[in-house]
């Protein structure tokens, strides 16, 4: 069994979760990022445009925890109407492509070191992926969600806001008790992943790639953390070799983000009211591009 020490291991996430939530309350109430939400609408002429490049550049902060800080910046100038749905699904797809790159990340750090590759080798490998991604992502903003779908107050200057305190205590409340309940969950299955490196080394025995790509999908899918996949990735890599990495991590970036204990994906649920359906009538079609690309780059590589 494990202790409570690994139970708890990513006890620092909560904080910060807490944290971003308290800052994310005063800078509704005080309307703190108003005069930035004018600037950037001036330049880009786009409501959409503007959500997108806020999530974007504010999800990718070289810090843990960068998608809470997102979502509670999104949060200060979502609406208080059903259009709020549609700022999780953005938020969520213009902030998970730093996997694919972020030399800062176990998910490229992880793979270089049990291939024993270097950086450039890992984006020759992977970028096709990153790429596919991107369009999807860019289609949707701009292709797929309307203008009037989404909406943001810009007022020109700084008005403090009457907000439902109490309300809102209760609705980070329960986001705190969700997400700390995901993360435990996340490390007791972690803890025994010693069984999957078995069914790694039986499956490479049997040439069964498939297995492994199942298995990949499936764990990455129950665990629903970057730094896990990563892990879990990092065991099969060494067994079938550099010429699997697009594939391999294909299915394991694809259980992660479909994942329901993904953390991200419960924050938006919790902050913006966006549903399992909300989440997957978008992510499957963008998984299914992204697999489908590392299975034509897999098999013409060489694999």
């Amino acid at each position: 069994m494990p202790s409570i020490n690994i139970l708890f291991e990513e006890w620092y996430y909560i904080v910060m979760l807490a944290t971003v939530m308290v800052l994310s309350y005063y800078a509704r109430k005080y309307d703190v990022f108003q005069p930035l939400y004018s600037f950037i609408a001036k330049i880009v002429k786009s409501k959409r445009a503007v959500i997108a490049l806020t999530s974007a550049i504010s999800g990718v902060l070289p810090i843990n925890g960068r998608v809470v800080v997102s979502a509670g910046v999104l949060n200060t100038m979502a609406p208080q109407d059903d259009r709020r749905k549609k700022y999780g699904v953005i938020d969520y797809l213009a902030t998970h492509h730093f996997y694919f790159w972020s030399p800062l990340e176990k998910t490229v750090i992880l793979p270089m070191a049990a291939l024993n590759i270097s950086y450039a080798s890992f984006i020759g490998s992977v970028w096709p992926l990153l790429a596919t991604l991107i369009v999807c992502v860019l289609y949707y903003i701009f292709g797929v969600v309307k203008e009037e779908d989404v909406d943001i107050d810009i007022r020109g200057k700084r008005e403090k806001q009457d907000l439902d305190v109490k309300k809102i205590v209760k609705e980070n409340l329960n986001t705190l008790a969700v997400v700390t309940g995901l993360l435990v969950a996340g490390n007791f299955v972690s803890y025994h992943k010693e069984y999957f490196s078995q069914i790694v080394d039986a499956a490479h025995k049997s040439g069964l790639l498939v297995l492994v790509l199942l298995g990949s999908f499936v764990l990455s899918f129950i665990l629903g953390s970057s730094g896990k996949f990563a892990g879990v990735l990092s065991i099969s890599l060494p067994i079938f070799g550099a010429a699997s990495l697009p594939i391999l991590f294909a299915a394991n970036w694809a259980g992660y983000i479909l994942s329901p204990m993904h953390k991200c994906m419960m924050i938006g649920k919790m902050m913006f009211g966006s549903t399992f359906k909300d989440y997957y009538k978008v992510l499957s079609g963008v998984v299914f591009f992204v697999f489908l690309v590392s299975v034509v780059q897999t098999y013409t590589t060489g694999l």
